[in-house]
Order: C-alpha cells, then sequence, then structure tokens
C-alpha cells in the first residue's frame, strides 16, 4: 500500500468520525418540537449540517498539517498539534450550531438556546469528542509504525547517483516512515554493479534503471546533484519520458531541516526535495480515469455483447481459424502485453509483424467490413478490464513496427514518452485524423505530437470529448482498413 492510499483512508475514516460526532451533538441540544419530535425540515438541516460541518473540520486538519505523514506517525507531534487546531474547531463549530438552531423557532426555545443545559451538553461534547479523536489517531499512528515496519506500507525509492550523498540521503530516510530506498544507479548510461552503498545495491545506470522500471514500481527518483550541467540535462531528458516522479536532492543542506518541518503531501517526509517531474496524471487523476474505464468497459460490453456475438459466429463460418487473436504490444511503462482483436486476416498472415495496408491481400472478405468500421477493436475492452489498456489513451503499437525505415523509438526522439500512460482504444490522435499507415516519419511524429499533447493536458472532459468524436470520426474514417 502506498503511503497517500494510507492517508486518503485516514482522511474518510475522520470524515466519518467527525460526521458521527456532529450528529450526536444535534441530538444533544435539540429540543423536540411542540409535538414531541423534531420536525423533518430540522433533520433534513441537520443531515446536511453534520457534512458541511465535517468536511470543514476536515479542511481545517488538513490547512494545521494532520495529515502529514510524520504527524500521522508520530502521536505526541499530533497531539501538540492538535491541541491548538481543536479549540479553532470548536469556536467555528459553536458558532454555526448556534446559528443554526437559533433560524428553528420550532427546535429550540431562546430560553432554551442561552440555558445553562444548552452550554453543559455542548463542553460535554467537546470533552468527550477531544478523547474519541485523540484515540483514534492514537490507534492509527501505531497502525501506521506497524505497517512501515513490516513493509505493508512502502513509498519505494530509487537513488541516481552513487555519490557519498547518496550514502547520507538512504542513513536519513531509515528514520523516515514507510521509505525505502531500493536501488542505486549511476547517473550514465551503462555503469558497474559491484558495490554497495549504506547497504543499498548499484544496479548500473540509466539504461539499467529504465529496465527496472519495467519490473518494478517505483514512487520517487530522486537524483543526486551533478556539477556537469550538459549531464544534467540529458539525464532531466531520459527520465521525463517515463511515468516517473523526479526530484532532486538540493545538497547536504535539505538532509537537515527543522524539527517541525513537514514535507509536502506525497513527498518524502522531513527531506527537502525540488520537483524536476511529476506524473503527467496525478494519483487522484489516475483513480477516476481507471474507474470511469472499469465501468465504461464493462458497460461498452454489455451493449456491443450482440454486436460482438455476431461477429464471432460469421468469423466462424467465413474463415477457418480462431475468432479471437493475440498480438504483442507496447504498453505503459514500455511493458509488452497482448492486445485481443477479432481475427480479420487468414490465420497464416496473423502476427508476422508486417503492418496493414489499404486493400491487403491477407484480410477476408467480413475482416474487411470488420476493419473499416473498427469493430475488430471491440475485444480491447477486455484489455481495459484486465487494467492493460484505457478506453482513451495514446494507441498501443508492435515492438517491431517501422516508419522509414527505422524503428519507432529510434525514429522519433520522444516517442517513449507516449507510454507514460496506459495505451488506449482510441486516442487524441485518431479522432485528430492520424489513424492509419505510418509509413514515414512524418506521419509518425504526427501522431507522436498529438499523443503527447493528450498526456500533458488530460482531463476527464477532454476523455469524454475523444470518445463522443470517436463515435462519428473514429470508427468512420477514411484511414480505417
Amino acid at each position: 500500500m502506498q503511503i497517500s492510499t494510507f492517508v486518503f483512508c485516514v482522511m474518510a475514516l475522520d470524515l466519518f468520525v467527525l460526521a458521527a460526532l456532529i450528529s450526536v451533538l444535534l441530538a444533544l441540544i435539540i429540543v423536540p418540537g411542540p409535538r414531541g419530535f423534531i420536525s423533518p425540515d430540522f433533520q433534513y438541516n441537520g443531515l446536511v449540517t453534520a457534512v458541511g460541518i465535517s468536511t470543514y473540520i476536515l479542511l481545517i486538519f488538513n490547512a494545521a498539517k494532520l495529515y502529514r505523514i510524520e504527524v500521522l506517525g508520530d502521536f505526541n507531534r499530533f497531539m501538540r498539534y492538535f491541541q491548538k487546531t481543536w479549540l479553532l474547531v470548536f469556536l467555528a463549530v459553536l458558532v454555526v450550531l448556534v446559528v443554526n438552531v437559533a433560524l428553528m423557532p420550532r427546535a429550540a426555545s431562546p430560553a432554551y438556546l442561552f440555558g445553562r443545559l444548552y452550554w453543559l451538553r455542548i463542553a460535554i461534547w467537546f470533552a468527550a469528542a477531544w478523547v474519541v479523536l485523540a484515540g483514534e489517531r492514537f490507534i492509527l499512528a501505531r497502525l501506521l509504525r506497524f505497517c512501515a515496519d513490516t513493509g505493508i506500507i512502502c513509498h519505494k525509492v530509487v537513488v541516481v547517483g552513487a555519490t557519498d550523498l547518496a550514502g547520507q540521503f538512504i542513513e536519513r530516510t531509515k528514520n523516515a516512515f514507510g521509505v525505502r530506498v531500493d536501488a542505486i544507479f549511476e547517473d550514465v548510461a551503462e555503469a558497474s554493479t559491484q558495490h554497495m552503498i549504506s547497504g543499498v545495491p548499484v544496479c548500473g545506470g540509466i539504461d539499467d534503471l529504465l529496465a527496472y522500471n519495467k519490473r518494478h514500481e517505483i514512487d520517487t527518483v530522486v537524483v543526486m546533484p551533478l556539477t556537469d550541467s550538459d549531464r544534467m540535462r540529458q539525464l532531466v531528458r531520459r527520465l521525463s519520458q517515463q511515468p516517473l516522479r523526479v526530484r532532486l536532492l538540493p545538497g547536504p543542506l535539505a538532509l537537515e531541516m527543522p524539527p517541525d518541518w513537514c514535507a509536502p503531501p506525497q513527498e518524502l517526509p522531513g527531506i527537502h526535495l525540488m520537483t524536476i517531474t511529476e506524473l503527467p496524471i496525478t494519483r487522484m487523476g489516475m483513480l477516476i480515469k481507471g474507474s470511469f474505464d472499469k465501468i465504461g468497459a464493462a458497460l461498452a460490453l454489455v451493449l456491443f455483447a450482440p454486436l460482438m456475438i455476431a461477429c464471432a459466429i460469421i468469423i466462424k463460418i467465413t474463415s477457418p481459424g480462431p475468432v479471437l487473436f493475440r498480438q504483442k504490444r507496447i504498453g505503459y511503462r514500455n511493458r509488452e502485453f497482448s492486445v485481443f482483436k477479432f481475427r480479420s486476416m487468414n490465420v497464416a498472415a496473423c502476427n508476422t509483424g508486417k503492418l496493414t495496408e489499404r486493400n491487403d491481400s491477407r484480410v477476408f472478405a467480413f475482416g474487411q467490413i470488420m476493419r473499416k468500421l473498427s469493430f475488430d477493436e471491440l475485444p480491447q475492452l477486455f484489455n481495459v478490464i484486465r487494467g492493460e489498456m484505457s478506453l482513451v489513451g495514446p494507441r498501443p503499437h508492435m515492438p517491431e513496427a517501422r516508419a522509414g525505415g527505422h524503428l519507432y523509438f529510434d525514429a522519433v526522439e520522444e516517442y517513449a514518452a507516449r507510454h507514460r500512460v496506459k495505451p488506449g482504444i482510441t486516442g487524441w490522435a485518431q479522432v485528430s485524423g492520424w489513424r492509419g499507415p505510418t509509413d514515414t516519419v512524418e506521419q509518425l511524429e504526427n501522431r507522436v505530437i498529438h499523443d503527447l499533447y493528450y498526456i500533458d493536458n488530460w482531463s476527464f472532459g477532454l476523455d469524454l470529448k475523444i470518445l463522443v468524436l470517436t463515435m462519428f470520426v473514429g470508427f468512420f474514417g477514411k484511414n480505417a482498413f
């Protein structure tokens, strides 16, 4: 589990506990109406009030740094922050409640509102809520320490630059909650792997780091400072083409932060790092996009099920061989995966590595219809369900695909940057008229330009726009063959 996921869970738990506490407070201070019950209007208003106040308190807690990992893992530090914050919270809640109740004459009379019993109940609630929240955070601090010690919660880090400063950085992170340095890489393309620094192995150079990134999850890459600016620019260029959060350790002073300093959310605790590159889509954005992909793909499978069944039957009748075929493609983080498609070519012509051409003789009659209408792409919905693809993203290509006689990775310098997000069934390039052949480097460059535009400008609204455009120009474009 990532540290950011744990923090999100803590915030969700706090919201639930606060809403429950506010609901109890409303029940304590509200007097039944003349008929012996609280009016429905006030019941509804009370629910809105409880949720609203709880959300407001959550924002105050966040501003007071109560969700920073250094505070979550240190109960004594939490209490210092919490005691200063709780009085402000109490005053804010009190003002809202007084105004809320005073505006409802059927729920409370002025005599009761300003009576001793009213204030006594609020004081009791204030003390009890303090105990509940403090107890909750005491348990969570213990739980965080246990999960960090056992590796359940972990922020995985790799270091670039096998220097003495790297050793100091590693020693400093040993006292940080949940931070684990897994490997060190030299800042050159290739390097020796025969030594260790502070117990962490040196695993080669930048080429090895890129290969390591295909096999392992990396939360942050921390780069040691370089005196050679040209080497630094080259290093940043190569790392920026990967879906990595890259940070620079400015120098030794960054390891000596004040005791009460807190790192920004999702950053390494206790160490001041400079941002070099960020993930193309935030973790919250990835959660939204991933959820939409799974739900959308499931609904699409239900919607297109009759069409897909009909395609499968016709393929089976008109062309000997399997209905589906798998083809190796390059996906997220340059990892290879098998894409699903309805077979549109004769069995002997499948997976030869040769790209499809217009009026390709390898495509049988019904296969031509499917390709023209893009029905052969529908099984890729299963790739979306499996988490290998998105509904929207750069189209995945075969590893051996060439443009102008060169492999795609060699033909266009920024090509690898397309794989910072998951590939999609449709994409910005496809709805912008760049679906079809990539026989020339110019054609591939235009695709890459559109794909990088999509990555750099991603939003949920852009995904919806592309899906709508796909229905009009993507499925029936002139370059569909």
